[in-house]
């Protein structure tokens, strides 16, 4: 029986600490694909450390953490030493509330807390951005403190209760009594806690993510937009100094209450004490002076204006592959300002944010459709053309689209088409009817298919030959029909995931935007494009709007204005591989981009797709709760 215990417990060792092997082993790897080891380097270490903006998420991550834990750790402390001190019936039903934030699902409370700091900094404060760097602290230490309080509570259960009595006695006041005994003897609880919050504070997403504003984005927020491109090894390098940290500290902590537990059979000085009340006074200085520097910095980023844009995932030059950083060459052109940038999945998702309110955000790139709602939502302000003269670049079929007929609130970014990207290796050219592709059965758990319902539904409408823009609800509801048929047959729902599962080859069919399909085919050479044009397909149009939210209107048409430059498209397009609206930016385009036809179809293709107009209201909640009723909570029909 001790045999087999120890071959499981072995097994289920190797299983927990095989990925972070893999992951060590990549940073040090000379190549780019993961399961080939081409050499040894420390290449993307140096990389790493020369990375100023991975540099400053990894720091903001840190710092959230120290603080959120120090306050933790200090609130929580005083609480468990308060929820000890009470009845045990009382007791029971207090540490049963204190649990609840540990086993409530964190996509709950990032919710919920969300809602509230709107609901205070908004409704009640009237401020204009109510999330921001103290949410984000405030909501680690709401789940960081249950953690302190959990570790702490064995630790005053097992000390002799008449140690504080017997200090007391011998003069010491309640609090001389609390630094100089009780302190002492739960210290490992405190330690234990401490950490614990700090980890859980350091990699936390899910909440994070719901109460971050512009001003403070932190390393696993950020991280998730990675998923569009492969991950550079610099990445991996990160998380690997990440993980030895943590496993540093689990160390500490296991060597630090091996060495109290000791200490404590051997002495219980009133000295010791005193070094113990000396050690906290230096911790909480050293708090102190960190919160000073982050106030000191935040003071000094006030010197330069703050632009803050919204864009989609990885939608922007950022130089990582030889093409031009454009945030960079925007803020080396107007030094006064620095772009903060960060990013939403979906149209929807985008319009959620904004609507939600709480936070402030200056220049978006929403789509077509998505564009008209924002207009007749009042959410958009007018743009001042003076300050954007490049817009006389753009290509006049650009101007005055259908989503904005003044042309008052938007500048064209991209356009492009949605088709289907296929694995030439494993699927059948003969089964290249169209969109019937995605529900066809021999393909069963290899199909993607993109979550988001406008797009999801838009491929069901070409399917049954309905318009796009249809608001029947008969036609709408065949159409749920539709996708329910399909969802066995669907391997995953996925926006940005789509990168990594077909470049692997874990799925081989998946609709998607053109310029991203280009992407993907450029990382994995048995991967097409199919465009279904008797049937028809999706042609859209992504611009650049400033939302009714923005603090900076003149440095956001500034750098609407610098994206607008031919030259500056061009490079940017080379990057993100869709069409420019700028005709004189494919001079500067990439040869093979160019004069792609994926990116550039022709005009015979172009006249067979058609654009997403708006839908009231009222249509588009009924869209959406039929999209989840079919694809998601599994009740459609």
């Amino acid at each position: 029986m001790k045999k087999t215990n120890r071959i499981l417990t072995i097994l289920m060792f190797i299983f927990l600490y095989i990925p972070m092997v893999v992951l060590i082993v990549a940073s040090f790897n000379t190549g780019k694909d993961i399961t080939k080891f081409e050499g040894f380097t420390l290449h993307q270490y140096a990389e790493l450390f020369r990375d100023e903006d991975l540099l400053r998420l990894l720091g903001n991550s840190v710092l959230i953490a120290l603080l959120s834990t120090g306050i933790s750790v200090a609130f929580g402390t005083v609480a468990a030493v308060g929820i000890h001190s009470l009845k045990p019936k009382m007791r029971k039903v207090v540490m049963s509330l204190t649990n609840i934030p540990m086993t409530n699902p964190d996509i709950v409370t990032g919710v919920s807390l969300s809602l509230l700091f709107v609901f205070v900094g908004s409704g009640l404060l009237g401020q204009r951005e109510s999330l921001n760097f103290w949410t984000l602290l405030i909501a680690h230490v709401t789940f960081g403190l249950p953690y302190v309080i959990l570790n702490v509570m064995p630790k005053l259960q097992q000390m002799d209760g008449s140690l504080t009595d017997a200090a007391m006695d011998l003069g010491c006041t309640p609090v001389q009594a609390f630094f100089k005994v009780i302190l002492y003897e739960i210290l490992p609880g405190i330690v234990s806690g401490g950490i614990m919050t700090f980890t859980m504070s350091l990699d936390d997403f899910v909440i994070s993510y719901f109460v971050t504003g512009s001003d403070f984005v932190t390393l696993p927020v950020e991280i998730y937009t990675y998923t569009k491109k492969p991950i550079q090894n610099k990445v991996y390098a990160m998380f690997t100094l990440l993980f030895l940290l943590i496993f540093v500290l689990m160390v500490v902590m296991n060597l630090l209450q091996i060495r109290a537990g000791r200490k404590r059979e051997t002495m219980r000085s009133v000295s010791r004490g005193r070094m113990i009340f000396r050690r906290v006074i230096a911790g909480a200085v050293a708090v102190c002076l960190l919160v000073g520097c982050c106030a000191l910095i935040f003071s000094n980023k006030q010197e330069k204006i703050t632009l803050n844009v919204k864009n989609w995932g990885m939608n922007m030059a950022d130089g990582s592959d030889g093409t031009l950083d454009i945030v960079k060459a925007f803020e080396e052109k107007y030094p006064h300002i620095e772009v903060n940038m960060s990013y939403y999945e979906s149209n929807e998702a985008l319009y959620s944010q904004l609507n939600n309110g709480g936070i402030t955000v200056d220049v978006i790139i929403p789509s077509d459709y998505m564009i008209d709602r924002m207009i007749q939502s009042n959410m958009l302000l007018e743009l001042n053309f003076d300050n954007i003269e490049n817009f006389r670049y753009v290509d006049e079929q650009f101007k005055n689209p259908a989503y904005d007929p003044e042309n008052k609130y938007s500048v064209p970014y991209t356009w492009g088409t949605l088709g289907i990207l296929y694995n030439t290796k494993y699927v059948d050219e003969a089964d290249l009817t169209g969109w019937e592709l995605l529900w066809n059965e021999k393909y069963a758990g290899k199909i993607l298919m993109i979550d988001n319902s406008r797009d999801a539904f838009g491929i069901a409408q070409y399917l049954l030959g309905y318009s796009i823009n249809t608001t029947d609800k008969t036609e709408l509801d065949a159409c749920a029909q539709k996708l329910a048929e399909q969802k066995p047959l669907v391997q995953q729902y996925v926006m940005d995931q789509i990168y990594t599962i077909m470049e692997n080859e874990e799925a081989w069919i998946a609709p998607y935007y053109a310029g991203d399909c280009m992407l993907m085919m450029e990382e994995n050479e048995d991967l097409a494009f199919y465009l279904p044009q008797e049937q028809g397909f999706n042609l859209f149009t992504d611009a650049m709007c400033i939302p009714t939210c923005c603090k900076e209107k003149e440095a956001a048409e500034l750098f609407i204005n610098f994206l607008t430059d031919p030259e500056i498209s061009g490079a940017n397009m080379d990057y993100i591989c869709y069409a420019s609206p700028i005709s004189a930016a494919r001079e500067h385009m990439e040869a093979y981009l160019a004069e792609s036809e994926i990116v550039y179809p022709s005009e015979d293709v172009l006249e067979k797709g058609t654009a997403y107009a708006y839908l009231s209201e009222e249509i588009t909640r009924y869209v959406e709760g039929l999209y989840q009723s079919a694809t998601k909570l599994n009740t459609f029909g």
